[in-house]
């Protein structure tokens, strides 16, 4: 490579100078427009708090309380069934604080992962400590056991910990990010079996386990919470997580306590109980989406939106999380129903039933391939959209008993 003069170098370090520069203005900029939108949130909640002093409004005015930008602003719509919890060095206080303030009714899972670094330590010591401080029975986990709702379990030293539905799985595969157990393993098999169920905490410790995870389990529409950094006795884990993942919170151990609550228990019992199942249709013939809305509604369900496009669909259905989707195949855009639903099923595990003219061998092998729960053929009749729409949901209602061990509540039909 030839050597460059010393007039290109010059040019060279005053270049990268600007560069540094520009990054810096932009930075600010992005900062001082996230500061004016958080003002107008607030501002907006002043409002809504006059005018409806009994309405009950997530977070405060405190930006560490509110959804991260980009954050899923409306994950209080499907409660949480799965929360995972890792830590490290510096976790152990928090972690007691946290649990020391969940009821004894509390109608999801936990699932721990901590560094084994203390000499003589023991998940059965742990678990024991856990206990003495919480309301919730605590076990050490096993290989192969079913995990069960409002219990909490530890995984062992020198295993991995991760989730294959509702059984749990201890393998000493290659250790991760320096370590076995690893945070990131656990985070990951909870998003894959999981998606938008679960809830994932990031507490101290040192180096970078979790934040892959907590990509994985954001990116399937869970939600992301991280200790405080100021409050973390080691933050490097914590703040690691911030720098690479759009979290949902960052929050004192005390508050983590409280947000799973919220996102457990008030919310399953004040937005799932004795409701009408909703349901999105996507359909590009504005025809048909009406006639397909009219017997719906006629059917008492309710009809969370309309799109014509795949890609509209995966965005709609990620903001309105309906019980279920009517998917057209041929739709407008470039993503085809098939497509939309398989992407559909993979990042929120919404049950799709196909609505289509077209029955052909084609469609219907394509069809088999994605996790489909039905299929109805038009022209139909309003007996058959029952029919599809009700055995949609049933199938989908057991799937959900079997997975979390315990029965949901009812939904009115």
């Amino acid at each position: 490579m030839p050597s460059r003069t010393p007039e290109e170098l010059k040019e060279l370090a005053e270049l990268t100078r600007n560069l540094s520069s520009m990054g810096r203005d932009l930075a600010e900029q992005s900062r001082a427009a996230i500061r004016a939108t958080r003002e107008k949130i607030e501002r907006s909640r002043e409002m809504l708090r006059a005018t409806n002093p009994g309405l009950l409004l997530p977070g405060g005015s405190d930006p560490a309380n509110e959804p991260a930008e980009g954050g899923n602003a409306r994950h209080g719509a499907v409660p949480a069934d799965v929360i995972v919890i890792g830590g490290s060095a510096g976790s152990s206080v928090p972690l007691r604080r946290i649990l020391s303030g969940l009821p004894e009714a509390f109608p999801a899972a936990i699932l721990i992962v901590q560094h084994s670094s203390p000499i003589g330590w023991t998940a059965q010591s742990t678990a024991d400590l856990l206990a003495s401080r919480t309301a919730l029975p605590v076990s050490v986990a096993v290989d192969l056991q079913p995990f069960e709702l409002g219990r909490i379990y530890v995984c062992p030293p020198n295993y991995h910990l991760s989730l294959e539905n509702s059984i749990m799985r201890l393998e000493e595969s290659p250790v991760e990010n320096h370590t076995r157990p690893s945070i990131d393993v656990l985070f990951r098999s909870a998003a894959a079996s999981f998606a938008r169920r679960v809830v994932a905490v990031l507490l101290s410790g040192t180096l970078t386990d979790g934040t892959a995870g907590l990509w994985q389990i954001k990116r399937r529409g869970g939600i992301a919470i991280v200790q405080d950094p100021a409050e973390a006795e080691f933050p490097n884990m914590p703040r690691n997580a911030l720098e690479n993942v759009t979290v949902d919170y960052v929050l004192p151990a005390k508050q983590i306590g409280e947000t799973l609550i919220e996102v457990s228990v008030s919310r399953r019992h004040g937005r799932e109980s004795a409701r009408r199942p909703s349901i999105l249709i996507v359909e590009d013939e504005a025809l048909g989406a009406q006639n397909l809305r009219e017997r719906l509604e006629e059917l008492s369900y309710e009809v969370c939106g309309s799109v014509t496009s795949g890609e509209k669909g995966i965005l709609v259905a990620a903001e309105a999380s309906p019980d279920l989707i009517l998917m057209d195949i041929r739709l407008a855009g470039k993503m085809d129903g098939i497509e939309a639903a398989r992407q559909i099923w993979e990042r929120l595990q919404i049950p799709v039933v196909f609505v289509t003219a077209h029955a052909d061998l084609q469609t219907l092998a394509g069809v088999k391939n994605t996790a489909n729960y039905g299929y109805l053929v038009k022209p139909f009749q309003t007996s058959s959209v029952r029919a599809a729409v009700e055995l949609a949901l049933d199938r989908r209602e057991k799937e959900l008993r079997l997975f979390h061990g315990a029965a949901r509540p009812a939904i009115k039909r």
